[in-house]
């Protein structure tokens, strides 16, 4: 029970830090945009250096 009023007096006191500053907030605003308008494109995976059956000695 502690832990979870410990947490929601961090998330409040987060809020109300967020609430009174704006450049704070549109910061956050701005890396979440970022975050939802990657993870909307199709994921590109770097060339395996491996080759796909590797032969075993």
């Amino acid at each position: 029970m502690a832990k979870r009023r410990l947490l929601m007096s961090a998330l409040g006191m987060g809020v109300t830090y967020l609430m009174n500053n704006k450049g704070a907030r549109d910061k956050l605003f701005g890396a979440v945009r970022n975050f939802m308008s990657k993870s909307k494109q199709p994921a590109t995976t770097a060339p395996s250096s491996r080759p796909v059956n590797p032969k075993l000695p």
